[in-house]
């Protein structure tokens, strides 16, 4: 098993080892073996690899190109040193605003269009709960 890898964001397209140029074979070799493969709705156009161990799904085009990797709580996704999900999302949306980024908040949670995030927050007790990174500013859709 290979060593904990740092999934940190330092700009758009970019979470740690994965971008949005990478294949499928490239990404299954950055991140090993240990993923189960699923289509994540009726509509998508490809199916989606996720990884288990690294609490992470990673998003492909029709081509088999990365357009995104969703992040779950237990996952090491990091921006400016902090964990970003599993934390309360008061925190993480401070954290944004002392850096001079102001979050788009809505009922699902909040976005941060800079950096192509997209945050879930789960309703009660404004934990986040997932993290999707865009990787691709031209990909839309899942």
């Amino acid at each position: 098993m290979m060593a904990t890898l740092d999934f940190s964001i330092a700009q758009y397209g970019t979470v740690g080892p994965l971008n949005g140029k990478l294949s499928r074979g490239q990404v299954r070799e950055i991140l090993g073996d240990g993923f189960d493969v699923f289509w994540k709705t009726t509509n998508s156009l490809n199916t989606t690899d996720a990884y288990i161990q690294l609490d992470l799904h990673v998003y492909y085009d029709e081509r088999d190109v990365v357009k995104g990797v969703e992040f779950f709580e237990r996952s090491q996704v990091s921006w400016s040193g902090h964990k970003l999900v599993g934390e309360t999302s008061s925190d993480v949306l401070a954290l944004f605003r002392r850096n001079g980024i102001d979050p788009v908040v809505d009922d699902d949670g909040f976005e941060v269009g800079e950096l192509g995030m997209g945050f879930y927050v789960h309703g009660d007790d404004g934990l986040i709960t997932a993290l999707y990174i865009d990787l691709r500013r031209e990909a839309l859709g899942g």
